[in-house]
């Protein structure tokens, strides 16, 4: 799948990511398919959004293509007290329903979100504040 420098820059990261004590593991499912380019306008739409909030975070997100690269949903990694915002602000423009996964953060999901970071298509985004 990768050479093998790009599969230390995976670890890197992966490690990197690791190094943060994050609350959250997320899933965002979309109620309709969303290619990358929009996704990419959601994601850092939703960005703007929570960098208004008075809440200290940090948010690291990754998109995975879907369906033969077809359509995008995205992965999140979240310390702090934001997930009910991020459903909020994503609700209002229609964007997604109950498909929405928030999970307990463990480890191994800073793996999962550091797969494809070598992928020259997936697009992906690291605030902290």
């Amino acid at each position: 799948m990768y050479t093998q420098q790009q599969s230390k820059t995976v670890m890197s990261m992966a490690n990197w990511l690791a190094e943060t004590k994050w609350d959250t593991f997320s899933t965002i499912t979309y109620r309709y398919d969303v290619k990358a380019k929009q996704n990419y306008k959601i994601m850092t739409g939703l960005e703007e959004y929570l960098k208004t909030l008075d809440k200290p975070f940090n948010m690291f997100w990754v998109t995975e293509y879907t369906n033969y690269n077809y359509n995008t949903h995205n992965h999140l990694l979240v310390k702090g007290d934001i997930v009910g915002d991020i459903n909020s602000h994503l609700r209002s423009k229609s964007l997604i329903g109950d498909q929405v996964k928030h999970l307990p953060y463990e480890k191994s999901a800073s793996m999962y979100v550091s797969k494809f970071i070598c992928d020259d298509k997936i697009d992906y985004g690291f605030i902290k504040k």
